[in-house]
């Protein structure tokens, strides 16, 4: 995974990670991709500086939030960053 965000970073093309499915609730619900964007929004991040650190664009990255959000039962990124502290 750090191997790939650096390669990122550099302007590269990365395959797409391998998709964890999980039928299970709360953070093990959530992909790899997920948990990183869902991190960086914890930190205070914009969804433009998360889109432009991660080479996505910013609709990407509202939609990964949506499915988080979803996934995770809260409604704001302030709640967003509690359930992953909880």
């Amino acid at each position: 995974d750090e191997a790939a965000r650096h390669l990122r970073r550099l302007g590269r093309r990365v395959g797409a990670r391998q998709r964890r499915f999980s039928k299970g609730s709360g953070l093990g619900a959530l992909s790899g991709r997920e948990r990183e964007i869902a991190d960086r929004v914890a930190l205070g991040a914009t969804n433009r500086q998360i889109a432009d650190e991660l080479f996505l664009s910013t609709k990407t990255v509202e939609g990964h939030l949506t499915h988080t959000f979803q996934k995770l039962d809260v409604s704001s990124r302030d709640d967003l960053g509690r359930a992953l502290t909880s």
